[in-house]
């Protein structure tokens, strides 16, 4: 039967251990065991799916987007999943890779006859987006050897590691390119189809025995779409499973497919097997090409229905094929069912008793981390990364110095040289309550930088590059030191300029607060970045949250007494009000105003002032307690709430 899917005997075949290089994937960080068992094992792999449907939640327009989806992917073999758009190639393609999901998934995805690990199953695959996400300041070299530095086992030494970045830059053919920088749509860099090789070499660093792709070939074009097939070929050659969507290949990138699984818009599976035999498939069942045709055109015309038709078509079950031509044939996927279904099946199933009848793969169920490193090789090489490419970024290093000098600048001319006067004491109320205010809302930059980052984070870290705790470190790092210069550097000239208490003592107590108020605004920031869906939302709370912030701030807005009851309890939680309130301590404290004949109402005393203001000395430490102690709170939320970004789809 040479349309069953396969030729008879293939399914039982696997390439040999001489004819697949040794996987480093299998490597354990902790276990010599695990290594010794895997790596055996992955040389033969195979994964298998059967029956797999997905379905949204009922308010969606077209709940059921996959139905009964079945097939499978041997070392050596490249899948290429085709259809129209809308068909669910994508979904399907994040199922094999476990990849979560909202909506429900059904029906099993088997490695080798059993199921597998998540832990284990990030160690073996690895996963290139549609999208490429990296930093666009490292040079290519710097992008793979990072990512060498956190995807190979612990006992590669540096030699071993900058070798095997030089292999995969000869491989992908990106030698020439290795010093050149990624680039962004914003920054000069590498073209679009030099940033997918450079995507696909970092997951190709630690040997993946299963590697998946979305639409690698999107945005390129025709030839330098087929040189990536070419690569792609050339994996399987060396043993590794490529699985990938596409959506409208040329013949010459068609007739490099192994297997063929073609879906039709209402996510029902047309064909799956050699993509030799899809069209004498098509044949057989009345649906004939014409002369010299793109097989890939002819197929997708063949199970594509115009836009008007298309609602009809998924609506009522009833699939009719349009043909480019006019013509009308009968439901191809039935004829799928009626003809192939059954021994794809029966061929799933002798592939999985196959291995269940070799050896236990015990290697499979192993408890191991799904990372290669530790947490502190993680911690540093992101942070490096990191770092190195915060400080090749001119523009925005000199413009958060040019911000801070600006407005420390312009606070300084206003308030410039305050006095010892009467209608100083207002003045000074009033330029420690601008400082605070500058101070918690320059942060509010991290909120782009955050959602900007927020896909390589997750990215990387289902591949099973570091956990969250790295990226959150690394963020940290990258951003603070040039936040606390820049906020050190505004506080110097405002304080100076404006003339406030000329102690050393005082000067340290006022850097010390604004450091805090500084901090707190960067990590409030931070977490609205983590829960906001997108950053429209974010834009919107954080300056929101900020300005309500401002409310209880003590007695220059409104008395914390006067305000209404049901707002009274932001005071608690107000880090402003507690910065505000320390900085007026600790500039009155010891201040003595001068007096004139004209003044109606005279206050000397500058400690005396701040406690009719509601401003109590006794407060000072307890509230730069509680301002500090805010920081922590806030980078406890930021740290749950990069944890839970995991757990919301596909980002």
């Amino acid at each position: 039967m040479p349309l069953q899917g396969v030729h008879e005997g293939e399914a039982l075949r696997q390439p040999s251990l001489g004819e697949v290089e040794e996987p480093l994937l299998g490597r354990d960080i902790s276990s010599v065991q695990f290594l010794e068992k895997q790596k055996e094992s992955t040389s033969k792999l195979a994964l298998t799916f059967k029956d797999i449907t997905y379905t949204l939640p009922k308010c969606s327009e077209r709940s059921e987007i996959l139905c009964g989806i079945s097939g499978y992917v041997r070392s050596g073999e490249m899948l290429a999943i085709l259809g129209p758009s809308g068909a669910g190639k994508s979904t399907l393609l994040d199922i094999l890779a476990k990849r979560s999901l909202s909506g429900e998934v059904g029906g099993e995805v088997l490695l080798n006859g059993r199921p597998i690990k998540d832990a284990v199953f990030r160690r073996i695959t690895a996963y290139v987006q549609q999208v490429d996400f990296m930093q666009c300041f490292l040079t290519v070299r710097e992008t793979i050897s990072y990512a060498a530095q956190l995807r190979t086992p612990p006992s590669f030494k540096k030699e071993e590691i900058r070798a095997r970045v030089d292999e995969i830059l000869r491989q992908l053919g990106v030698e020439r390119i290795q010093n050149k920088r990624i680039g962004s749509d914003l920054v000069r860099g590498i073209s679009g189809g030099e940033k997918k090789r450079c995507a696909i070499a970092v997951e190709l660093v630690a040997s993946p025995s299963l590697i998946f792709l979305d639409e690698p070939t999107t945005g390129l074009d025709a030839f330098t779409a087929l040189h990536m097939m070419k690569i792609f070929k050339e994996l399987t050659s060396v043993g590794t499973a490529v699985v990938f969507s596409i959506h409208q290949p040329r013949s010459s990138c068609f007739a490099l497919f192994d297997k063929l699984l073609l879906l039709n818009g209402c996510g029902e599976e047309v064909y799956f097997g050699p993509a030799c035999d899809a069209m004498p498939f098509f044949a057989q069942i009345g649906v004939v090409p014409s002369t010299l045709e793109n097989p890939a055109d002819f197929l997708l015309d063949s199970i594509s229905v115009p836009p008007e038709e298309e609602l009809l078509a998924c609506g009522d079950g009833v699939r009719l094929c349009h043909v480019a031509y006019g013509q009308s044939v009968p439901n191809i996927a039935a004829a799928f069912r009626d003809r192939l279904l059954e021994g794809i099946e029966r061929e799933i199933d002798e592939i999985d008793d196959t291995f269940l009848q070799a050896d236990s793969e015990t290697w499979m169920t192993e408890n191991v981390s799904p990372y290669f490193r530790s947490v502190w090789t993680q911690i540093r090489v992101v942070c490096m990364r990191g770092v190195i490419n915060k400080i090749r970024d001119p523009i925005d290093v000199i413009a958060t110095f040019a911000a801070s000098v600006f407005f420390a600048l312009l606070t300084g001319s206003v308030y410039f040289r305050l006095g010892l006067d009467q209608l100083s004491i207002r003045n000074r109320m009033g330029v420690l309550f601008f400082i605070v205010m500058n101070t918690a809302f320059n942060s509010a930059s991290v909120l782009n930088l955050l959602m900007e980052d927020r896909p390589m984070l997750l990215r990387e870290h289902r591949n099973g590059m570091y956990r969250p705790v790295a990226f959150f470190i690394g963020r940290i790092v990258q951003d603070l030191p040039i936040k606390i210069l820049a906020n050190f550097i505004f506080d110097t000239i405002a304080y100076f300029m404006v003339g406030l208490q000329p102690r050393v003592d005082k000067f340290f107590l006022f850097s010390l607060i604004c450091l805090i108020i500084m901090l707190n605004g960067y990590t409030f920031c931070l977490f609205v970045s983590t829960v906001s869906k997108n950053i429209q939302v974010a834009n919107i709370l954080a300056p929101l949250v900020l300005v309500l912030y401002l409310l209880p701030s003590g007695g220059v807005l409104m008395s914390v007494d006067e305000i209404p009851v049901f707002w009274r309890w932001l005071k608690y939680i107000s880090f402003v009000r507690y910065g505000l309130t320390t900085l007026v301590i600790n500039e009155f404290d010891g201040l003595e105003f001068n007096c004139t004949p004209d003044d109606l109402i005279c206050v000397r005393d500058g400690k005396t002032y701040a406690e009719m203001q509601g401003f109590h000395a006794s407060d000072f430490w307890r509230f730069t307690g509680a301002a500090a102690g805010s920081v922590g709170v806030y980078l406890l939320l930021a740290y749950i709430g990069i944890l839970l970004l995991r757990t919301r789809g596909n980002g």
